[in-house]
């Protein structure tokens, strides 16, 4: 049977088209599968949270609105916001609506706005479980929150007008570590009994700048740092910081604190204590039971006038001491005083009634300002025990040349800087150490300068007689040779003078 040639090739046709399909479609179909998933990954990945205009936000849940003069707490937050930067901004009020429903949100920062505890009401905070980080400073509060969420770390109401904190503000906080309620109006009446209970990781709490007269009870055993300054405290409890251990910073400059507001125990279980203030206030005595392991002691701007034998006795390891602005004279200074001091170093006694270098004085001391006192001769062994010293100011008292032993200094053979400026001195003294980088004898009465008084002086760097009587010729020959390390400025070689305003005559 003959076919036509025209069907034997649709037939032909029709059978290559039905193997292409059978063997053609097996590697189309995984191709389409597999972009799909890709696709909706994707559209996951690059999903926008809603940011409320004029903000600028991150996918990583960051709202930055600060500093856009908003009026209004910003509405259309997303639920996924967990920064969210407010400060600078003149918001009055937050409702609970406003942030019920940031169930994410760790951290808050509100400072510089208009916001008053009429405006915050009390359930607000209390619904973010996660908020870690509250900064509610230079508003315009009086009341702390009621409650805050048991998730805070870190809260600063600094700068406002609190006169009231709750048991619940700061209580029932494990995780808080530091709270700021410095410049603020609170009272002693203001805080509850149990300010921090069950907040046992507090480490930072500053009440400085407020109202209290009493130190507050009752006080975390974690902490690490304590700011009482600028208040009207008057009295430290019996035991109040006893249960401190771990304190190793305490601030209580500027108050009334007298000797009588406190004990011999007061300070003595403070066991980590290094850095203790107790600068301008109302003490008129070194006060005793200060902790061993004190290294720096404010005790400048006070009305000391005595520091009896055993008051520094136990404080081993102290290193700087500063007594500067008191009351003190000669006589009252014990001369078993700093005895067992052996990592004091500097020693602050100017502007005091000193009349002459007190006996007894720290003898591993590198720094010892004495400036500022009444000071009016130094004997042969005055300063003959002060080997390691590197810096003596003796400035601006009332020493004459005839007051001054020729071997005053004989001792002092790591000494750097001495300063003599301001006294009555008629000529440089003899037997200053050759060790000497910088002399001041500004504002004295000098005439000359002796034969040989800048001899060996070849480490000075540094010489100061403005202010003087001299003369060319009061300086005896060659003394300017001997000073090899000096450069005056303007010449070729290298010396170091800085002697100003010489008289030319």
């Amino acid at each position: 049977m003959d076919f036509p040639k025209h069907s034997i090739l649709q037939a032909l046709s029709v059978m290559v088209l039905a193997w292409m399909l059978v063997h053609c479609q097996i590697p189309v179909q995984p191709e389409e599968e597999e972009e799909e998933p890709a696709k909706e990954a994707d559209n996951t990945a690059v999903e926008p949270i809603a940011c409320p205009s004029e903000c600028s936000c991150s996918t990583e849940g960051s709202v930055d609105c600060a500093g856009l003069d908003l009026t209004e707490f910003p509405e259309e937050l997303s639920e996924n916001t967990k920064q969210l930067s407010l400060q600078n901004n003149k918001i009055k009020q937050i409702t609970v609506e406003h942030i019920s429903h940031l169930h994410q949100l760790e951290t808050l920062n509100l400072q510089n706005n208009w916001l008053t505890t009429d405006g915050l009401e009390d359930e607000g905070f209390e619904t973010l479980e996660k908020l870690a980080y509250l900064y509610l400073a230079n508003n315009k509060l009086t009341s702390a929150p009621v409650i805050l969420p048991s998730s805070l770390v870190s809260a600063d109401f600094a700068a406002n007008q609190l006169i009231r904190i709750y048991p619940y503000t700061f209580g029932q906080k494990p995780k808080l570590r530091s709270v700021y309620l410095h410049n603020n109006k609170l009272t002693d009446a203001g805080l509850p009994d149990h300010m921090f209970n069950a907040s046992d990781n507090l480490e930072i709490l500053t009440m400085s700048s407020n109202f209290l007269r009493v130190v507050p009870g009752n006080l975390p055993s974690s902490l690490h740092r304590l700011h009482l300054k600028s208040n009207k405290l008057e009295k430290i409890p019996p035991g109040v910081f006893d249960s401190l251990h771990n304190l190793r910073e305490l601030y209580l400059q500027n108050n009334l604190l007298s000797n009588e507001g406190m004990d011999n125990e007061t300070f003595s279980q403070l066991s980590s204590l290094e850095y203790l203030d107790l600068s301008n206030n109302n003490l008129s005595v070194v006060p005793k039971g200060l902790p061993r392991n004190l290294v720096l002691l404010h005790l400048e701007k006070n009305d000391i006038q005595r520091i009896p034998g055993d008051a520094l006795t136990s404080v081993r390891n102290l290193e700087y001491l500063l007594l500067h602005n008191n009351k003190l004279r000669s006589r009252s200074i014990h001369p078993t005083a700093f005895q067992g001091l052996k990592k004091l170093h500097t020693l602050h006694l100017y502007n005091n009634l000193l009349e002459r270098v007190p006996r007894g004085l720290p003898r591993r001391a590198k720094t010892l300002m004495l400036l500022h006192n009444f000071i009016s001769e130094i004997g042969r062994n005055d300063l003959a025990l002060l080997y390691t010293l590197t810096e003596l100011n003796l400035s601006y008292n009332k020493l004459t040349s005839a007051k001054v032993h020729r071997d005053a200094f004989r001792k002092l053979r790591m000494l750097e800087t001495l300063d003599l400026s301001g006294n009555a001195l008629q000529t440089v003294p003899v037997g200053l150490p050759r060790s000497l980088q910088v002399l001041e004898i500004k504002n004295n009465q000098l005439s000359s300068i002796p034969d040989g008084a800048l001899t060996g002086m070849e480490k000075l760097q540094r010489l100061m007689l403005s202010d003087n009587q001299l003369k060319l010729n009061s300086v005896y020959p060659g003394a300017w040779m001997e000073l090899r390390a000096l450069t005056v400025s303007g010449l070729e070689r290298r010396w170091s003078l800085q002697v100003q305003h010489l008289k030319c005559t």
